[in-house]
């Protein structure tokens, strides 16, 4: 059998069928919500055990940055443990936020996948064909549930909610932040 074919053939499959792509599905969108330009965003995460807050924070902050947006997250900002509701309050008058980005992620252990890659190969004198099945362990799966939050008004305003498909973590906080940005210029709550 053709190894270097059979090889190609296995990690081709495993790009394809081993790596879910993560998305984030729009729940609910303020329909009396007008569009205002916006400038600073705050992005908050929480996580339970095992999710990694600060991965996520960082890449919804620099989704915003590349798109032009100053975005500060509260890990870069707070010592790390509890919210103090009121020190983030402080932080968002001050700095004149005027959009709150809140993660809320939840996670659990995911089950193997397996796959299977199958080659055929024929030539001359005839065909060769070959199989091969794997076990790949994704380790663990992270759902994302998004509030945005307009800030500039007393009391704040929820506007914006989503949640995330259930994917591999250690994918997951780029393309969640990427669908996020582009979800919220779309419907006018990021707005230049």
């Amino acid at each position: 059998m053709n190894r270097p074919l059979v090889a190609a053939l296995a990690v081709a499959a495993l790009c394809t069928t081993g790596c879910a792509s993560a998305s984030l599905t729009q729940l609910w969108r303020d329909p009396n919500y007008r569009s205002h330009p916006v400038n600073r965003v705050m992005v908050l995460s929480a996580s339970g055990k095992g999710g990694n807050a600060i991965q996520f924070e960082n890449a919804v902050a620099a989704a915003l940055k590349a798109r032009g947006y100053q975005a500060a997250t509260a890990s870069s900002v707070f010592p790390p443990g509890r919210f103090d509701k009121f020190a983030i309050n402080r932080y968002v008058t001050e700095n004149k936020v005027d959009l709150l980005v809140m993660e809320r992620l939840t996670t659990q252990k995911a089950d193997p996948v397996t796959v299977t890659t199958t080659a055929m190969a024929g030539g001359w004198y005839g065909g060769v064909a070959g199989s091969q099945s794997m076990v790949v362990s994704q380790e663990t799966d992270v759902t994302a549930r998004v509030e945005v939050y307009d800030v500039r008004s007393e009391p704040d305003i929820l506007v914006w909610s989503g949640q995330s498909n259930t994917v591999d973590i250690q994918g997951a906080a780029s393309a969640i932040a990427a669908d996020l940005v582009r979800q919220l210029e779309a419907t006018g709550i990021l707005a230049k």
